[in-house]
């Protein structure tokens, strides 16, 4: 029922001993008519040579740039993508020779002095790039997001520390018809699990961002916008909820408050804790716990006093904030995301695995958070390492506000089994990052 199985001719010219495990596609539809296109959008963080540490990948097979070279393009070439949204992508010099050869064409965007960055790769012969906009979190007036340009009020930032995170966005249009096209937005969000309130705002942005740009211009407003990428955002967080329009619980609420401090890189009359080395990290969040998780008392006190002295598990370096900080309020949080009750963002991988699961929760996020309230249906893990076993990465839908039609969902990628990734990715023959790729085939009115 779909051309994904047709692995592009470029993946002749890699490495054969670099090696993936081919992953399930599962046709959710019948084909589409001829006259109604349909694309393929991929996401997928593909681990900064940058960022690789032994100590953070101890069971790992493929380090080395030598032995991921290959297994990086082959991921993308071997589901032949018609859009590919792409995180932490380094070593251009040798990704882009390979995806040029392929027929892609490419918009690159980085954080300042950030050795890696967030790309977006799209087949020349069928889409060109008519917008691009990139979002720089640290820099975004979040006064004219939320009243607009009216220039009476100060500008007001909102943050609670320098990130140096992006958001990109890209209108493109279908080859031989300008009036058809999509808008593709792809981020890389705050990766630390404490600081909610910062992924929070920096997610919000980048909706906000994609919704202004759909109503920016008559064509776009018949367009869907997609939104892919490493939201570093699991199912039972505030921003998830926040994302697909769900009420946000007391835990959210609390985690938000607890998370609005001030760090050191804002204000450096903060006292430093003591003996802490931050770490710009990659996806190194703990692995959160739902009830159905939890081990016996004996190991979460081990658990909490390690929690205790981590800095990749606590907020240091930091200040409780204060009114003059003038952070958002839980209020305007909603607001920046704009979604009335019940009507946010669709989740593609929630959608399409609750019909290819057929009721069967071995392999998604329901299986191992049994008290989820949102999300049940997305992958059961999206990063799977020693230290770190977590959903951060997604795919959602904002239908067109001019069309009549939803976005359909035609296949989706199976997710990769956990016994498949242990005991850790990246790992030669199965992956060659820390993060799963996804991948939807995707039919819409525009």
């Amino acid at each position: 029922m779909s051309t994904f199985l047709e692995l592009h001719p470029s993946i002749k010219s890699l490495p054969p001993q670099q090696t993936i495990k081919v992953r399930e596609w599962v046709p959710l539809q019948s084909p589409a008519p001829s006259d109604s296109p349909t694309i393929k959008l991929m996401t997928w963080n593909m681990l900064a040579q940058t960022l690789v540490k032994r100590e953070l990948f101890p069971s790992s097979d493929c380090l080395k740039a030598s032995q991921r070279g290959g297994l990086l393009p082959r991921e993308v070439l071997t589901y032949n993508p018609d859009i590919a949204c792409l995180q932490e992508v380094d070593r251009l010099e040798k990704q882009l020779p390979i995806f040029r050869s392929a027929g892609y064409s490419h918009t690159y965007a980085s954080g300042p002095q950030k050795l890696h960055g967030c790309m977006i790769i799209w087949k020349s012969d069928l889409f060109d790039k008519v917008a691009e906009q990139t979002i720089f979190y640290d820099e975004v007036d979040v006064n004219s997001v939320l009243y607009g340009d009216d220039g009476e009020r100060p500008k007001r930032i909102a943050s609670t520390r320098l990130t140096k995170n992006i958001g990109l966005i890209l209108a493109l249009a279908r080859k031989g018809d300008k009036t058809k096209g999509c808008i593709v937005a792809t981020t890389h969000t705050f990766w630390h699990p404490k600081f909610t309130y910062e992924r929070a705002r920096q997610i919000g942005i980048l909706v906000n961002s994609v919704r202004r740009l759909q109503a920016s211009d008559e064509r776009y407003r018949c367009w869907p916008a997609y939104l892919a990428g490493d939201f570093n955002t699991q199912p039972t967080e505030a921003s998830y909820s926040l994302l697909t329009a769900q009420p946000l619980t007391p835990a959210h609420l609390k985690s938000l408050s607890d998370s609005r401090v001030i760090h050191i890189s804002l204000d450096p009359s903060v006292p430093p804790t003591p003996d802490v080395k931050e770490d710009e990290g990659s996806s190194a969040a703990p692995q959160a716990k739902g009830t159905a998780e939890k081990e016996n008392d004996k190991e979460n006190d081990k658990e909490k006093e390690k929690e205790e002295t981590d800095p990749d598990r606590i907020i240091t370096n930091s200040r409780r904030a204060v009114p003059s900080d003038d952070l958002l309020s839980d209020e305007e949080l909603g607001r920046l995301y704009g979604f009335e009750a019940g009507k946010g963002l669709r989740s593609g991988y929630d959608e399409a695995l609750r019909v290819a699961s057929a009721g069967a929760k071995d392999n998604v996020f329901g299986g191992r958070v049994q008290d989820a309230m949102a999300g049940v249906w997305e992958p059961m893990y999206t990063s799977y390492t020693v230290f770190w076993k977590l959903t951060l990465d997604y795919i959602f839908i904002l239908d067109a506000p001019g069309a009549t039609i939803k976005t359909e969902i035609l296949g989706v990628l199976k997710p990769h089994m956990k016994e498949d990734m242990e005991p850790g990715l990246p790992k030669a023959g199965i992956c060659g990052s820390d993060h799963t790729s996804l991948m939807l085939e995707l039919r819409h009115a525009g």
